[in-house]
């Protein structure tokens, strides 16, 4: 059982937990050599999703913020990188034969913008990723936790920054690309040479298991342990003389660059992003894959991510009403499974009760 010295919890090893993890993590390794091409960049995009789960795992299962604006921070990362490829894009590929990208000419730009221009280079473009929508999510974060804004008013807030954003990207066309976003962007490569599916696959394997990783050891931390306080009794967490606004921005501020980095690595997988990935049905789609993966289960919105994913690309072949189906899967699970299908597994194996030596 956990050891408690000095005030410090120390969790034990949870041997079975790591070797069912490992486990799967070889199956994960394995799959793109017997799938085909669509699967294996199936899997690599639904695992980019289950990042995002995580991400809103973080501030909705441990520290209680419901949030529908983690698509907003997924497209500001995806964005970042996207301009790095466009603007990378060789002079022949390009539909004009110049470097200026193709929707910027459309709409009578001269030159670059200067606040574009930077993320031609590579290093700027990969910390943007992170650092826009990280920053971006620590001053809205300040304004609305300082004030003190509690329960469904943040709800409400963040579905009013995924509706603003919409539409402010799309009326912008001569930055943004309107509706249609950045598509046709060049492919991510190193020293001049492409990655390739395979490749990006692995890449967004070790991110998804860094982050599945540094999550749970997180949230095993007394950090962690604050954080579910929070969400229990947050007035009671604040008589004790935490500052509980700095906690909450800075979970905030975290999940949104773990965001941001999954909509960077899902520009070069996909090869385009658009404001779609903005807008409030996106970002329902993330709260669902938290809510049917398991609140507070870091791998529940994963699994989620990945089933829903998969159920919905078999459910396209057979009907054009595939969402009907979903939607059916989806009540089943609210109504008989309420608290996500990760509670159907034994405690010993979640990441959030691993505490125990096994």
């Amino acid at each position: 059982m956990t050891d408690v010295l000095g005030g410090v919890q120390r969790a034990t090893v949870p041997v079975k937990l790591l070797t069912a993890t490992g486990i799967i993590l070889l199956l994960f390794i394995v799959l793109p050599l017997v799938l085909g091409e669509f699967q294996t960049a199936l899997m690599a995009k639904l695992l980019l999703f289950g990042i995002l789960g995580i991400s809103l795992d973080l501030v909705w299962g441990f520290t209680g913020i419901l949030s529908f604006a983690h698509g907003v921070f997924f497209t500001l990362g995806g964005y970042a990188m996207a301009y790095y490829l466009k603007l990378n894009l060789s002079s022949t590929a390009n539909t004009y034969g110049g470097e200026l990208p193709d929707f910027m000419v459309w709409n009578g730009l001269k030159e670059l913008p200067w606040f574009i221009a930077p993320l031609k280079f590579f290093p700027i473009a990969a910390i943007a990723t992170i650092a826009v929508p990280a920053a971006f999510a620590y001053i809205i974060g300040w304004f609305i936790f300082r004030s003190k804004v509690s329960g469904v008013y943040i709800t409400i807030i963040t579905l009013a920054i995924a509706s603003a954003l919409t539409t402010f990207f799309i009326s912008q066309q001569a930055f943004t690309g309107g509706t249609n976003g950045i598509t046709d962007v060049s492919r991510l490569s190193f020293f001049g040479i492409d990655i390739p599916l395979l490749g990006l696959y692995y890449i967004i394997l070790g991110f998804a298991t860094l982050i599945l990783f540094g999550s749970w050891l997180l949230t095993q931390s007394n950090f962690g342990l604050i954080l579910r306080s929070i969400k229990e009794n947050e007035q009671r967490i604040s008589y004790l003389g935490y500052d509980v606004a700095s906690f909450k921005i800075f979970i905030w501020t975290l999940s949104a660059g773990m965001a941001g980095l999954a909509g960077g690595l899902f520009v070069p997988l996909n090869r385009f992003i658009s404001p779609v990935y903005l807008a409030v049905a996106f970002g329902t789609q993330v709260v669902i894959w938290v809510a049917i993966g398991g609140r507070g289960t870091l791998i529940g919105p994963i699994i989620a991510a990945i089933l829903l994913g998969q159920v919905q690309n078999y459910a396209e072949r057979v009907t054009q009403d595939w969402q009907l189906i979903v939607g059916i899967l989806l009540l089943v699970v609210v109504l008989f499974v309420p608290d996500g299908l990760m509670s159907l597994i034994p405690k010993k194996f979640n990441l959030t009760n691993a505490r125990s030596n096994q």
